[in-house]
């Protein structure tokens, strides 16, 4: 008799990696009633909306990210309208759309 090893025959699937959708907000962020600053650097305009699964998280050009409960999948979907900045790799995104840091402290007038 053999030994039988189910997974030799029934492989698992790779795991999901999941896309990262990016939405720019040149503006103040007001997700509270209180707009939103950036803790490392203080910023309160430029932000980068990052949906990652269900989450969404705001970026700043110092590159500082947090997730934002109060912004929703919903939200972003709603102000979502580039479906070409899509990207499978979080660094390319983040050097593509210049906040990966090299910005850090610029600031441009709207």
């Amino acid at each position: 008799m053999t030994d039988y090893d189910p997974d030799f025959h029934n492989p698992r699937p790779e795991p999901y990696q999941p896309v990262i959708r990016a939405l720019p907000h040149p503006g103040e962020l007001d997700a509270r009633g209180v707009p939103i600053t950036c803790p490392k650097c203080r910023a309160r305009r430029d932000w980068l909306l990052l949906n990652v699964g269900p989450q969404v998280f705001v970026r700043c050009r110092c590159a500082n990210e947090w997730p934002e409960p109060d912004l929703t999948r919903t939200y972003f979907d709603q102000h979502y309208t580039e479906p070409d900045r899509e990207w499978d790799n979080f660094a390319d995104a983040m050097r593509a759309l210049a906040f990966d840091g090299l910005l850090a402290g610029a600031v441009w007038d709207e």
